[in-house]
């Protein structure tokens, strides 16, 4: 099967669970997640605003706020050149739809936080291999940031447990993940660790 393929079945499920079923694992990952030793001793770690039927962040940003983590979420600053910056969300940030229908921080003077000031970022994806590698949406965002981070950043997938698919095509700047977080488990590939 080819990643578009896989893409498009895997949108589909997400997009036909219930709203319960969407919620009971959102707080599932989010538990699992917020007991994970590197994000408990995380204070920078930047997430993304779910769209398109992804697990849902915000139980886990609420875990967060609650032990005093500064929470980030990603501004696409550049669509032609796949750059993104992260701004801090607190519970007073306005968030406002971009283009892409994606709920992003406005920007209103804030600092922008850049991938190698954080400590961890929980990544979004489609599917994902038993090797840690990720299936994205196909725009290659976060393919360049998590490539470009020197490996300064320890980068975390979450996903619903039927996103895992044996068959993704890998592209040379691919980067597999050390964890990735599903409702029943959490993965860890320590060759993926750096």
């Amino acid at each position: 099967m080819n990643n578009q393929i896989i893409r498009k079945n895997i949108r589909i499920k997400r997009k036909e669970l219930s709203e319960s079923k969407k919620n009971n694992a959102a707080i599932k990952v989010a538990n699992l997640a917020y007991n994970l030793k590197k994000i408990k001793d995380a204070k920078n770690i930047a997430l993304f605003s779910s769209f398109d039927g992804e697990i849902n962040t915000f139980p886990l940003i609420n875990l967060l706020w609650k032990k005093d983590a500064r929470v980030f979420l990603p501004k696409i600053d550049s669509f032609s050149k796949k750059t993104v910056f992260f701004l801090e969300y607190k519970k007073n940030t306005i968030l406002k739809l971009n283009k892409f229908n994606i709920l992003e921080p406005i920007k209103k003077n804030k600092k922008k936080f850049f991938i190698h000031e954080l400590e961890i970022i929980i990544v979004p994806l489609v599917a994902f291999n038993f090797e840690g590698y990720r299936l994205g949406m196909g725009c290659g965002f976060y393919d360049f940031l998590l490539r470009d981070s020197k490996k300064k950043i320890i980068p975390i997938g979450i996903a619903y447990d039927f996103q895992l698919v044996k068959d993704i095509k890998i592209n040379p700047w691919d980067v597999p993940l050390p964890y990735i977080i599903t409702p029943k488990k959490i993965w860890f590939w320590k060759k993926n660790f750096f």
